[in-house]
């Protein structure tokens, strides 16, 4: 529901934060329902307010308002100092620590993404529980003195695949479009935003929780310009949200992102990194907002990185000079990231700039806090600028690295090729053989992620294969001899092979991450385009088999193969290998890194937890974060699964590190999978 505005009412009142507010912990509707002031569709969107009284507004038991160019929380003004923090690239175990350590930082609230496809990973199938019980995590946000900012999306980029949109939705409406007015989309996000808000309704700060602000779509703005998308999302999230918080957008800093961004009965954010002058970034936005508080809703303190780039990072002083420029020019911000956490599983997205960039599985982001958790130099210099201005707590003490596990150097022993038929059996889902030369996409076949084998029999003798559309990195066999590579990332859509008649070509299809951003983010994956040898299309008999390695789905976290058949084992096709570790006697887990040196390509699964894709001769990643929580301690085995997918170094050897290793940086132009 949408208040009518009437004449302009300014409460001169001056910035007042206090740094030991103490949230309510109880969860129960209150007596008298808040009052939220929110913008609305003006000319110049922000130049009027409510016409509530300014005494009946601060006489109200618990409400956000916006009065003037401030948030005003139960009467009094706040600024927003937060950090994004997302439950869903961290064991629900380390939850408490992570928002503690932002609390101790200075910061006032918690933003997190809402991913849709994380809570309903298939159609139909909604999991809030242990690591995606968001309600937990807004409960511990509000037990640890802070506010929280929900970005429910329904799309939210955050380089995860496909933007956090379900991949099932290109599976059940392939003509779907994505992010607009589309009656399936709509449909969907519906059901989607009722189930959600199911979840975290009575935590609405109307409610008596912790969420302040609601956000509205995300980004909007750098993707379309349908103010008519924009009213439709809105009015979802509003008649979940009513007057229990206030509505916001978020976009670039210029008006050609923030205006197609923008909706009326949302305040209107922008976002940016380091810059010489913050207040300078608002003129345009003030220009289009005369009234209403300015707010920096994702201010960079790092970046994201791809595979085969350099690690981004950003610079302590300028995030520091730039923070000092905003607290004293009171603008709100929120820190983004101020912890990134990992993509673990399938999870990372990828970006298309002039080629396709897939993310790397880490997170780190150069946030203040690392991957692991652990304050860094830039945590400290954020901290100590903060203290300046008595923002920081007294009450809790600066946090310290956490001890790490340097476990050392186990071996692993092949336990099946995925081209076997003992592979096929134990990993892969056969599916329905096709005629034809559409080959059916990964989507089409109900996969979400990891592999898919098309195979077809050859009938000529030697000659060029080429696919236009590979999405993305394909493996070509050859009667089980690796011939080479046809990827999206390198544009190489052709090879030379050898084969005679009767041999078996084996295209084995590795989905790399769907795009999260920009204009091609329908990303469906698998063979897009015909499959063709010498010019002439392959258009017979194709068998098709697919390797989900989806734990939910199939438990090989225990998977024993013939002992006696692992040095028979073709290791020149993607194999899994097995290793076992046995943390020292008497102490606890420890989080620690797996150093994959000397593998080429995959995958590796500690106690059946995808830690996510290594592929350290590209780099800059090389380590795989492992969550002390997922192991177990002596005398358990630990039971490490590596499925590598071309390249196995002679000794077999990983290596746990209590260090990270995330900027060596490999040459992919140098890596054309030619044996």
């Amino acid at each position: 529901m949408y208040i009518s505005w009437g004449r302009l009412i300014l409460l001169q009142i001056f910035m007042i934060y206090d740094s030991r507010s103490v949230l309510a912990q109880s969860y129960d509707v209150p007596d008298s329902q808040p009052v939220v002031v929110q913008l609305t569709e003006t000319t110049n969107q922000g130049s009027q307010l409510s016409e509530k009284d300014p005494e009946v507004i601060l006489q109200n038991h618990r409400n956000i308002s916006i009065v003037g160019n401030d948030f005003v929380l139960d009467g009094k003004p706040i600024r927003i100092m937060s950090g994004s923090l997302h439950y869903f690239r961290l064991p629900s175990e380390y939850w408490r620590d992570r928002l503690r350590k932002l609390r101790a930082a200075g910061l006032n609230a918690v933003s997190t993404y809402v991913e849709w496809s994380s809570h309903e990973p298939e159609e139909g199938w909604y999991q809030f529980e242990g690591d995606n019980d968001i309600a937990s995590f807004i409960k511990i946000a509000a037990e640890e003195d802070l506010h929280v900012l929900l970005r429910p999306g329904p799309y939210i980029c955050a380089e995860r695949d496909l933007g956090g949109l379900p991949y099932w939705l290109l599976s059940k409406y392939p003509n779907i479009q994505l992010r607009s007015t589309d009656k399936n989309f709509i449909e969907e996000t519906k059901k989607w935003m009722a189930k959600l808000f199911e979840q975290v309704d009575p935590l609405l700060y109307g409610n008596g929780g912790p969420i302040i602000l609601v956000q509205v779509e995300n980004e909007y703005g750098s993707y379309g310009a349908s103010k008519a998308y924009m009213e439709e999302i809105r009015d979802i999230i509003q008649c979940h949200v009513l007057s229990n918080a206030l509505l916001y957008t978020t976009d670039g800093p210029y008006r050609s992102y923030f205006y197609d961004g923008s909706v009326s009965g949302a305040l209107t954010t922008i976002d940016f990194g380091p810059s010489n002058n913050a207040t300078h970034m608002f003129k345009e936005l003030r220009a289009f907002m005369p009234v209403g508080p300015l707010m920096n809703s994702e201010y960079y303190p790092g970046w994201l990185t791809h595979w085969s780039e350099n690690i981004q990072q950003v610079s302590t002083e300028r995030v520091v000079f730039t923070l000092r420029d905003m607290v004293e020019n009171n603008i709100n911000f929120n820190f983004y990231m101020f912890f990134g956490g990992s993509n673990f599983e399938f999870t990372a997205g990828a970006n298309y700039g002039s080629f396709y960039q897939p993310d790397i599985t880490s997170y780190d982001y150069d946030a203040p806090l690392s991957e692991a958790g652990d304050p860094t130099s830039k945590y400290n210099a954020i901290r100590d600028t903060l203290a300046q201005y008595d923002l920081v707590p007294t009450n809790i003490p600066a946090p310290k690295p956490s001890r790490k596990g340097a476990y050392g150097q186990i071996s692993a022993i092949p336990k099946i090729s995925l081209l076997s038929e003992e592979g096929r059996l134990a990993l892969g889902v056969k599916y329905k053989d096709v005629i034809g030369a559409k080959l059916p996409t990964f989507e089409a076949l109900k996969q979400r992620g990891g592999l898919v084998l098309y195979e077809t029999t050859l009938n000529e003798t030697d000659g060029i294969l080429e696919i236009k559309m590979p999405r993305d990195w394909i493996f070509v066999f050859v009667d089980n001899k690796l011939q080479g590579c046809i990827n999206r990332m390198q544009k190489l859509y052709s090879l030379s092979i050898k084969f005679k008649p009767g041999s078996i070509l084996s295209l084995l299809v590795e989905n790399q991450g769907r795009i999260n951003f920009g204009k091609r983010l329908h990303d469906f994956k698998g063979i897009l385009s015909n499959v063709s040898l010498n010019n002439r299309t392959l258009a017979g008999t194709w068998s098709i088999t697919g390797y989900p390695l989806d734990i939910k789905k199939k438990d090989f976290s225990t998977l024993e193969a013939d002992l006696s058949i692992h040095e028979n084992i073709n290791q020149e096709v993607p194999t899994l290998y097995e290793a076992q570790l046995v943390l020292p006697d008497g102490e606890n887990p420890l989080d620690t890194f797996i150093d994959p040196t000397g593998w080429g390509k995959g995958y590796i699964f500690v106690n059946g937890y995808n830690l996510g894709r290594y592929w350290p001769s590209v780099g800059p990643q090389v380590t795989l974060y492992v969550p002390g929580v997922w192991l177990k301690p002596a005398p358990a085995q630990n039971f490490v699964k590596i499925l590598e997918l071309y390249e196995t170094p002679e000794n077999r050897t990983i290596t746990f590190l209590d260090y990270p290793i995330l900027n060596r940086t490999g040459s992919l132009h140098q890596y054309l999978f030619f044996p």
